[in-house]
């Protein structure tokens, strides 16, 4: 903000027509007067392994950015306890898509003292432009930069193991993910049950899905059968999609795939269709700014920052607090009187418990860690997984897809090509043929990349994109399992919890999973099979990502499919399974034979959902900590009942922007009207088409 003048005068020098539209438009002006002061923390962009090199003009929309109210929402910042109490009643370990939740609605009871602590910093305010969803990945500040140990599979990584990102940043993984927002399937959670997740049925998820969801579509696209308006999350499609959307969505209807419009709706459970996601006023929301508030709003919230918990300590089999590692690297201990909850994630979680004594014998033993309870944790390690395809859309030049009319259009008016994720809006969940049709339990996902507005050197409109494979306007799909059989394990590399632990996914180990993944992949070559692709873009594959599989034979045959999936194997930031119910801990998420420990993250969830996981990981933790307060509540202040909760829910449910109206939102954006309007008409012509 202060360096304006600065870049002004950069600007002048390298391009001065840039500089006559910007001015022309009065769009650099001093930071907007807030209500609070506005801060300038976290991670920068220009720092992104993405726009490696990319300064100037990244650097100006990140200035401009950190002088919104709306963006920067300083009244609500998060502010890290410089001084925190020897003891509080709770302490939540991680803030993401779980532990954000249980520290929020644990505070919400007046006279409970909550502490979350989080390993990262501050939410990045680059990070809450929808079209900078992958910047920040594998920047260490906010990321752990987690791979797996190197097998037969992400064999382009060049010994270096699959990519993980996972956020080491408040909010966690919910600032770095694709924002979709899916419940999964009835037939998913009977597996759970078979599993031993007793009473974690569909019926009985319902409510605290509803707890969570704010949508803000019910009647304009979705029904209210299937989804809620009360919850603190807003849920609703980006309000703007590109032309290359509406042009996938009609080679994917002429393929003849289907379109449906919900795809929570359970009579419509596979199709294509573009999701509703985690945003609100052109933004990313994430679990923090969706549910955490500022101290001066909710004082008996502490929130620690940038403090790595190494172990849980242990009063025999009582948890009595953590011990973590601050800045400096000194160890430090904080008491909790009541419970520890480790919210730390499916990759985080386990080496916790690991490090504190609780986990397999065998494991404990060779590291020498003293034995608390010999439980399999690290065991039941999911992922949805599959192969990535890259392609040339030979018709088109590859320019970049931020330029400066794009940031006029966002600065001006919160839409335009950064306030979405592009053509990854577009995802369809479809049978393989392995699949259970009579379950209504799809198992595989197609997921699409390309025409990010995230990278410009200068803003200039036609800038020639750079070397990354989906910047500008070509494009790579995904094509992955849902219900993968293949189960790996993680363990740890060493007693040092700043050392990593390892990862064994164990892909392809169960010959299913492949049969899947080439079901999917055929899925894709009839998409960019259609006339509209081939023929409008001459869309083709990207012979630099193919070379490696060229001698395994023809393009698109068994054995050239099989290749592509384990040189370009898509390993998604899906994982579960890792602390499971059933085995792990018990159906009120409590660690089996350790008092005042829970689990409330992904860990605890048994088997795979078959969708995008944010959306019932965050009812697993309303769940949660819907089981806490019913434990510690005074018996006169007791929740009686459920639908008490919600009310009281509702009663102090805040969004990032204030209080959410009760009433649906409609949206009235133009852009939207008609996306929702095609999607209509093509579900209706794909039920005609399937009944002919």
């Amino acid at each position: 903000m202060t360096n304006l003048r600065l870049f002004f005068q950069i600007l002048q020098i390298s391009n001065k027509k840039i500089l006559n539209s910007f001015h022309s438009s009065r769009m650099i002006s001093s930071p907007e007067i807030c209500q609070c002061p506005l801060v300038d923390e976290g991670a920068s962009i220009v720092n992104s392994p993405v726009c490696n090199g990319i300064i100037l003009f990244m650097m100006l929309i990140e200035s401009y950015m950190k002088g919104r109210c709306d963006i920067a929402s300083p009244c609500n910042r998060i502010v890290s306890e410089k001084n925190p109490e020897p003891e509080y009643d709770f302490i939540v370990v991680g803030s993401g898509a779980s532990g954000a939740v249980v520290a929020s609605r644990l505070s919400e009871v007046d006279n409970f003292k909550v502490l979350l602590i989080e390993a990262g910093g501050p939410e990045p305010i680059g990070s809450r432009i929808p079209s900078f969803y992958r910047t920040f990945w594998f920047n260490e500040l906010v990321d752990w930069r987690y791979r797996t140990v190197p097998s037969n599979y992400c064999l382009d990584q060049e010994g270096q193991g699959c990519m993980y990102p996972r956020g080491k940043v408040l909010g966690g993984s919910t600032l770095l993910n694709g924002m979709m927002y899916h419940r999964g399937h009835k037939a998913d959670y009977e597996d759970w049950e078979k599993a031993g997740a007793q009473g974690w049925s569909w019926d009985e998820n319902l409510p605290y899905f509803d707890m969570t969801e704010g949508n803000k579509q019910i009647g304009s696209l979705v029904s209210y059968k299937y989804h809620s308006a009360s919850g603190p999350m807003p849920v609703q499609m980006f309000n703007y999609q590109p032309r290359a959307v509406d042009e996938l969505v009609n080679a994917i209807y002429e393929s003849g795939l289907p379109i449906i419009t919900d795809m929570n709706d359970p009579s419509t459970p596979d199709g294509f269709s573009i999701a509703q996601t985690f945003n609100e006023n052109g933004q990313r929301i994430t679990t923090s700014r969706a549910f955490l508030r500022a101290k001066w709003e909710r004082p008996n919230l502490s929130v620690l920052l940038h403090s790595h918990v190494s172990k849980v300590i242990l009063d025999g089999k009582r948890a009595v607090g953590v011990e973590y590692i601050d800045t400096k690297g000194n160890k430090k201990t904080v008491r909790a009187s009541k419970e520890v909850i480790l919210s730390a994630g499916a990759l985080n979680t386990p080496q916790i418990l690991l490090l504190s004594g609780v986990g397999p014998r065998e494991t404990l033993r060779k590291f020498n860690i003293p034995v608390v309870e010999d439980l399999p944790v690290g065991k039941n390690f999911r992922n949805h997984y599959g192969a990535t395809l890259y392609f040339m859309l030979t018709k088109l030049n590859n320019t970049q897809a931020l330029d400066w009319n794009v940031f006029s259009e966002y600065i001006l008016r919160r839409t335009g090509p950064m306030s979405s994720t592009a053509l990854t809006q577009v995802t369809g969940i479809l049978y393989s043929s392995l699949a259970d049709k009579k379950r209504r339990q799809p198992d595989i996902q197609i997921f699409f990349n390309g025409f990010y507005a995230e990278c410009s050197k200068t803003g200039r409109i036609g800038e020639p994109s750079g070397p990354c494979p989906t910047n500008g306007v070509n494009v790579s799909a995904n094509a992955a399992a849902l219900l993968p059989r293949s189960v790996g394990y993680i363990t740890l590399n060493s007693t040092d919890p700043l050392d990593p632990p390892l990862f064994y996914p164990e892909y392809f180990s169960h010959p299913h999973d492949m049969i899947m993944i080439k079901d999917a992949i055929k899925y894709l070559k009839m998409i960019f099979d259609t006339d509209i692709l081939q023929n409008k873009y001459g869309i083709k594959l990207d012979p630099e990502y193919t070379k490696q599989c060229a001698n395994t034979g023809q393009e698109w045959s068994d054995k050239w499919m099989e290749c592509m999936a384990r040189v370009h194997t898509d390993a998604q930031n899906h994982q579960i399974g890792t602390a499971a119910i059933g085995h792990v801990v018990d159906p009120d998420l409590m660690v089996y034979n350790i008092k005042g420990l829970r689990v409330i993250d992904a860990s605890v969830m048994p088997t795979q959902t078959s969708g995008n996981p944010q959306g019932t990981i965050m009812m697993v933790a309303e769940r949660g900590a819907a089981k806490i307060k019913e434990k510690w509540m005074e018996k006169n202040a007791r929740i009686s009942n459920l639908g008490q909760s919600k009310a009281m829910y509702q009663k102090l449910r805040v969004g990032p922007y204030g209080p959410y109206d009760t009433e649906v939102t409609i949206t009235s954006d133009t852009n939207v009207k008609k996306s929702v309007h095609k999607l209509e008409i093509l579900s209706k012509m794909t039920k005609m088409r399937s009944r002919s």
